[in-house]
């Protein structure tokens, strides 16, 4: 028989120690196939789990949250939140009886900001009032007074709130008085230009006016700025 170990027909070699046997010719080979279990992963039930392996970038369940953090001090544009912030903070989405609250809350306080919706709210409010105050001074003079001395009362607050809403827009103070400029030199144009059209026999225009009003519009209806955080007080 045809040894594949020793095809030339010489003497057989002595088998070394741990040396598979020799196959020979016509003889079937089984395979046995070997493999290293992997190591398990996970630990056993009930076992331990390994500490390293925890993620500690998460904070704990019960940790604190900072009322000062950025919810109130850079809000989306458009955003609102949903708890009353800090009296110092600006109000983002504040309703009409909250915006006039803080109105004379806040009745002197010229640092920190605004939001638009505290601003424009009482806007709302201080027109209906003098609305009603024109009504009740067509009855009696008595109202008269009456307005005027609402109108002494909520001048402060007023330009506080004005100076508030263009610290949240990033703007300084002195941006508060850039509508009443432009009113000021508006009427000056038209008294000018009315002199020389009586002088001429001409009819006066009073087109002018009103350049004050616009400006005040697009100025405190800018969009709110988080680096006018830098406005509020330390």
């Amino acid at each position: 028989m045809y040894d594949s170990a020793n095809p030339a027909g010489s003497a057989p070699r002595a088998p070394q120690p741990n040396e598979p046997a020799p196959v020979l010719y016509g003889e079937s080979v089984t395979f046995t196939e070997t493999s290293t279990p992997a190591p398990n992963s996970s630990p056993a039930y009930g076992a331990p789990a390994d500490p390293s392996a925890a993620t500690f970038s998460a904070p704990a369940y019960s940790a604190s949250v900072d009322p000062n953090a950025a919810a109130f001090n850079a809000p989306a544009y458009g955003g609102a939140t949903a708890a009353e912030p800090p009296i110092n903070m600006p109000w983002y989405g504040i309703d009409f009886l909250n915006a006039i609250k803080r109105f004379f809350t806040k009745y002197a306080t010229f640092s920190g900001r605004a939001s638009r919706g505290e601003f424009w709210w009482v806007m709302l409010f201080l027109f209906l009032v003098s609305f009603v105050f024109n009504l009740l001074t067509r009855a009696s003079s008595f109202f008269n007074v009456l307005s005027a001395i609402w109108g002494l009362a909520i001048l402060v607050p007023q330009i506080a709130l004005a100076v508030r809403r263009v610290h949240d827009a990033n703007l300084p103070d002195g941006w508060v008085a850039l509508p009443y400029g432009i009113e000021v030199v508006g009427a000056m144009v038209i008294s000018f230009s009315m002199v020389g059209t009586v002088a001429s026999g001409l009819s006066g225009s009073s087109s002018g006016l009103g350049g004050g009003a616009v400006t005040a519009i697009v100025l405190f209806a800018k969009q709110s700025d988080p680096q006018g955080a830098r406005f509020d007080r330390r």
